[in-house]
């Protein structure tokens, strides 16, 4: 898809806000989810701050565990959040279908373009071990072997490419 001028500096914006964000607060999924809801509109501070909540949690690949990139989960609920716009209380199935479509396009999307979906295969593949960053001694480890900036690509490139398909999204439900 073709992006215009405009389009491109948001998501340019976004790929550097979500990065940044990685550094100075962590949470790949939180900082993800941020980056796309303040520059695509998903809602207010109050709409998002449950989200983002919930996001924290999903750090270190899934709390902690290193299973799936936080970076995917984050670019996922905001394709999520910008998809399912009527009432998460009631049945909507088409919405539903069609953000779970872009959801899974998004997911195999990361994959091919990271090259994993896994918070320690990704570590491994680019660092040389996944790294247990629960424990203090191996975040050091983590951080003087790049871990960090590493991961702020990542989330960057991830939220990056979840807006993409946002917007995509959007352009063809009108």
């Amino acid at each position: 898809m073709e992006f215009s001028t405009s389009e491109m500096e948001t998501l340019d914006r976004i790929e550097k806000q979500a990065g940044e964000c990685l550094v100075e607060m962590h949470g790949c999924a939180r900082c993800a989810l941020l980056a796309i809801a303040d520059n695509l509109d998903l809602g207010g501070p109050d709409t998002m701050d449950n989200a983002l909540r919930a996001g924290m949690t999903l750090s270190g690949g899934i709390a902690g565990t290193r299973n799936h990139c936080g970076a995917l989960i984050g670019g996922i609920m905001a394709i999520g959040v910008a998809g399912i716009t009527d009432s998460p209380r009631v049945p909507n199935v088409e919405q539903k279908n069609a953000a779970t479509a872009v959801s899974k396009a998004f997911y195999r999307r990361f994959e091919k373009e990271i090259g994993h979906c896994m918070c320690r295969d990704i570590r491994d593949a680019a660092l040389g071990r996944p790294f247990d960053t629960s424990d203090p001694d191996e975040v050091r480890k983590y951080q003087e072997a790049g871990g960090v900036e590493m991961c702020r690509g990542v989330v960057g490139k991830g939220a990056r490419m979840a807006a993409e398909m946002i917007m995509e999204m959007r352009r063809a439900t009108g």
